[in-house]
This record gives C-alpha cells, sequence and structure tokens, in this order.
C-alpha cells in the first residue's frame, strides 16, 4: 500500500517528487508537465502536441539527436503524451539503466535543442496524425458531440490542432511555449520500482538545478450539467453489413454529466456504472445481451479527470432495433432508480472494486496510477476503498435517480452511428 515504501518530498525549486519501491528488477519513471492544450493562446492551435514530439526526439543542450537516438535506443520503454492540461513523459527501464532514462528526460524536457532537421521531420509526423485522425469516420461525430456536451469547457479542445499552424511553425515559437510552462515547479516526477539508495540524490543531480518559473497549474471549472436532450444521427457506410444488409450493426452512445472526481457522489456513482454496465453481470449485459440478444457486448463508462464528469453507455446494436435497443437500455436505468441492489450484489461490486486496486499493487505502472491519484485528488488505496464499503444500496437508489436520464425529458446526448441511414 501507499504507506512506509512512499515518500514524497519538493525539491527547493518546486519540483515535486513522489517515489515507490518495490521488490523489483525494473523501474518505472513518469514526469507530469503540468502545460497543455488549454495553454495555448490562439494561432498556437496543435503547437503543444508539436513541443512534445520535439522533446522527445529532437536533442537537448547535452545531446544532440544522433547521440539521443542512441541514448533513447537503449531504453526499454520511452513515450509521452499530451493531454488538455498536462504534457506526460514516461520511461520503463531495468534498475542499472534508470538514471539513463533522468539524464535523458531532464536535460530534454529543462533544455531542448530544437535540431531543425529533426523539427522538421516531427512537424511532417504531427500532420499525418491531424490527416489520419481527420480521415476516421469517427472525426465528424466528435466533432459534432464536443460542443455539445462540453459547451467551452477546456475538456472540449481538440488536441490535434490546425494544420496551417503547425505547418507554419517554427523553433521560436516552439521555444517561446516551451519557456512558458516547462519549469520545475509545474512538474511532478513520479518513480516506482527497485529504486536505488541514492535515488533522491540523482533527482537532485538532474532536475535540482533548474530555475523556477510562472506557475501554470490551472484551477479547471466545473462541467455543468447538459440542460436539454440531443440526438445525433451519422451515416455509417463502414458498418454496412454486405451479405446481410438488413443484420447491419448500428454504433450507439448514450452520454451524460456526472460529478468529477472530488465530489461526495462519486464513489457511489461509480458503483451505479459498475452495476449497470460493468462486467458480464451487469443489468445492460444481462438485458440486451443475454435476455433480448440485441448486443454482443455492452458496456458503461465513467470519467471524472479535470472537474468534468462523464458518463457513457456503449453498444452496437441492430440498426433495424435501434429504438427497441434504445427503449431497453432506458428500461434498465429506470430499474436502477426504482429497484434497491441486494446484498449479493453490492458485495460483488465491491469486490470488483477492491480487486482493481489489488491489481495495481502488482506493477510498477500500477503504483505509478495510484501516486497519480495521490497527487491530484489526496486519494490513497485505502482512503478508496473505504469510501468504496461506505456506499450503501440507499446511496446508489439516490445516485441513480439523481444522475441517470429520462428517455422523454432527460438531459442527455444519444449518439448514433446508423449503417442504413442515407
Amino acid at each position: 500500500m501507499i504507506t512506509e515504501e512512499y515518500r514524497e518530498f519538493k525539491l527547493e525549486n518546486g519540483l515535486v517528487v513522489a517515489l515507490r519501491n518495490t521488490p523489483t528488477q525494473t523501474i518505472m519513471g513518469k514526469l507530469r508537465v503540468n502545460f497543455g492544450f488549454v495553454h495555448q493562446k490562439p494561432g498556437e492551435e496543435g503547437l503543444s502536441h508539436l513541443l512534445e514530439h520535439c522533446l522527445v526526439t529532437g536533442g537537448s543542450s547535452k545531446y544532440d539527436v544522433r547521440e539521443a537516438d542512441s541514448m533513447r535506443r537503449k531504453l526499454a520503454k520511452m513515450g509521452a503524451s499530451t493531454n488538455v492540461g498536462r504534457t506526460t513523459f514516461f520511461g520503463g527501464t531495468l534498475c542499472e539503466d534508470f538514471e539513463n532514462w533522468l539524464a535523458y528526460v531532464s536535460d530534454h524536457t529543462l533544455n531542448p535543442r530544437f535540431d531543425q532537421e529533426r523539427l522538421n521531420g516531427e512537424r511532417g509526423r504531427v500532420l499525418r496524425e491531424i490527416s489520419d485522425s481527420k480521415s476516421d469516420p469517427s472525426y465528424a461525430i466528435k466533432s459534432a458531440f464536443i460542443p455539445v456536451f462540453y459547451r467551452g469547457h477546456p475538456k472540449g479542445i481538440l488536441g490535434i490542432g490546425k494544420e496551417e499552424v503547425v505547418e507554419n511553425s517554427d523553433s521560436h515559437q516552439l521555444s517561446e511555449l516551451h519557456d512558458r510552462g516547462f519549469h520545475p515547479n509545474n512538474m511532478d516526477l513520479i518513480i516506482a520500482g527497485g529504486l536505488p539508495n541514492n535515488i533522491e540524490n540523482l533527482v537532485r543531480k538532474y532536475f535540482g538545478e533548474a530555475l523556477p518559473g510562472e506557475n501554470t497549474r490551472v484551477d479547471f471549472p466545473e462541467l455543468a450539467p447538459l440542460e436539454k436532450r440531443t440526438i445525433l444521427t451519422f451515416p455509417a457506410p463502414e458498418l454496412y453489413n454486405v451479405d446481410r444488409p438488413e443484420e447491419s450493426s448500428a454504433g450507439l452512445s448514450l452520454s451524460c454529466v456526472v460529478p468529477s472526481e472530488t465530489h461526495p457522489d462519486a464513489f457511489a456513482v461509480t458503483m451505479m456504472s459498475h452495476i449497470l454496465g460493468g462486467s458480464s453481470n451487469s443489468l445492460l449485459f444481462n438485458s440486451l445481451s443475454l435476455e433480448k440478444g440485441l448486443a454482443y457486448q455492452v458496456s458503461t463508462q465513467c470519467t471524472r479527470d479535470y472537474n468534468g464528469g462523464e458518463f457513457h453507455v456503449h453498444a452496437s446494436l441492430p440498426a433495424r432495433r435501434l429504438d427497441e435497443a434504445v427503449g431497453a437500455i432506458f428500461d434498465e436505468m429506470e430499474k436502477m432508480k426504482h429497484e434497491k441492489i441486494d446484498d449479493d450484489n453490492l458485495m460483488l461490486v465491491r469486490k470488483r472494486a477492491q480487486y482493481g486496486i489489488a491489481r495495481t499493487f502488482e506493477s510498477n505502472e500500477g503504483h505509478i496510477e495510484l501516486i497519480d491519484d495521490k497527487l491530484d485528488y489526496g486519494l490513497t488505496a485505502e482512503i478508496a476503498m473505504e469510501r468504496y464499503n461506505k456506499v450503501t444500496a440507499e446511496r446508489i437508489l439516490e445516485v441513480a435517480n439523481k444522475y441517470l436520464p429520462d428517455r422523454e425529458n432527460g438531459n442527455y446526448i444519444l449518439t448514433i452511428k446508423d449503417p442504413l441511414k442515407k
């Protein structure tokens, strides 16, 4: 658990460091830079993504791109990602190689080189990513869904950016963007694994001399509840069954707003989601799949990051029986509002939550995830399990009535990909 083996401290320059020692022969590291899509100014759409690419491969003050390529090849795992509020760099190595990752990621994120030849190559890669994304049939759906669901909330920022911005970008723009947010006081360094005895000294060696800068951590606004029902229907020729058109499958997503991570209802909503569609024992699976044969799989999804709580039902259903299938989904949600879950099922849901938490302790990646929650929300595994255990059948009934929408009068978005629609 996150107890005696967990250490958290802050360097003089503001870098937050979290360490978890495990009896393994490997180490996993994650550097979270609290600077992402939300920090882009007008005319910079897509530059934070391009910056991430260049910080991984574009060289640094100590290493030119050839040296950097050689170092990176020796790391067992190396990657990066950018989202609305954060750019993350991660790596996995054998214990004896971990200092190489620290040396690499610290100098590349704090002192980038922006090699022009590599910048040109990464620009081309990012432009291909944009093209690939816009060539996907889901892009049109996402573009229609985002403004209706997020309504200006930062989670609705399309991170792929604009082609014209990326095409015309240069090293000066990327350097200016980097200088605005890539400071140690905007960073969290999380390390889990078979840590060397001098790990704190190594962290100070590679990060301790960096100077602090402007604090760009963002307090995200709360995602407001939806105020109306919206139905979005799209033709989906890619789902057309050429052998048996009448058996073509339609894709369906039902979406509504729920509480974010720190809300008192959050754990009850998560358990509600599990009961409704979290496993092959769920209400939706039993009804739509086992009883009615309307779906091979149906599931629910609950996300609550960046102060934006989302609940989604996903299913693939017979296009010619869509109305019946939608009705069946709402019928099960109505049952949750009126029929209290029995003690046996409540215990099973708690057991699944306990299993999920216990499983995270079996890998260094899992320990990193737990520390993420500790840093972001003050949650430990012990606190999480305690809160799950406190959720009663009455509380699940309460949150079901509070957040699950009514079909006719509820506030939700129903998104349908219909292969039979022209």
